[in-house]
């Protein structure tokens, strides 16, 4: 062998071994934070806690345990109208507001979870009353930015809110910069006030206008609040709680179905 080849051999024994180190220096990273809020075991139910999930660096997420059992994962809150909704594409994908606030875990974020494994979906929801409902889907997922973020997988409902989500199933998501609903004469995003994966446009607006002073109450055409369709008829909403929640524990036992 001459020494033209030897060092040829050489580098390309060292190529191959810094890659072999940077997958397991990947794997490592992912290995370090879990990939969801389930099986985390800490002293208080609702808690701030890292994640890592394929395709992304670890972030922050807050884990609550205590609404509808253990590890689920907050995707998005509204409770007192303190963070504006009405924002573009860009914040959507990003996310935006405060875990411990008002906020929207971001596009990005919410397809690289639900496409990591299989995830339910847990809808909480006050109205101004004070009567709290919700609605649980079985399965969920939406698709990455190339599908505009499609509500893909939609499960089967179950809850005391009725299913005002199934409408929307397939849509791509919509802002007021960003038009992908099927309405022929206006942007849905524009007129109701929000971003969501509105159809023609909405049963559910949960990312609209918070306006828990204001009107309590509109025609379905004029409902540019947070509303829930079949939740008290259209009525607005004083709060609501988005949530996820791996559909398999470790082993892969299916998780417990308790309601609070």
């Amino acid at each position: 062998m001459d020494l033209w080849t030897f060092m040829n051999l050489e580098q390309r024994k060292n190529k191959l071994q810094n890659m072999k180190e940077d997958i397991q220096n990947e794997a490592d990273d992912t290995n370090s934070y879990p990939s969801s809020c389930l099986g985390i075991s800490m002293d208080r139910k609702v808690f701030n806690f890292t994640v890592k999930v394929p395709g992304l660096s670890p972030f922050p997420v807050m884990c609550n345990s205590e609404i509808a059992g253990n590890g689920w994962l907050v995707i998005q809150r509204r409770k007192d109208g303190s963070v504006n909704f009405y924002r573009d594409w860009n914040d959507y994908k990003n996310g935006f507001g405060q875990l411990d606030g008002e906020f929207f875990i971001g596009l990005d974020k919410l397809h690289a979870l639900t496409a990591s494994q299989p995830f339910e979906l847990y809808v909480q929801m006050e109205s101004i009353k004070g009567i709290k409902k919700y609605a649980r889907y079985d399965d969920f997922a939406i698709g990455n930015e190339s599908e505009l973020y499609a509500l893909n997988v939609l499960g089967n409902y179950s809850g005391t809110a009725g299913d005002s989500m199934e409408y929307h199933k397939g849509q791509k998501f919509s802002t007021f910069d960003r038009d992908y609903d099927m309405h022929g004469k206006k942007n849905c995003a524009e007129f109701y006030v929000g971003a969501w994966w509105y159809k023609k446009c909405h049963y559910s607006n949960l990312n609209g206008q918070y306006m828990y002073h204001g009107r309590p109450y509109a025609k379905p055409h004029e409902v540019r609040y947070i509303c829930w369709s079949t939740f008290e008829d259209y009525r607005m909403l004083k709060s609501t709680q988005m949530m996820i929640r791996p559909k398999f524990g470790c082993g892969g036992y299916e998780t417990s179905n308790s309601n609070f």
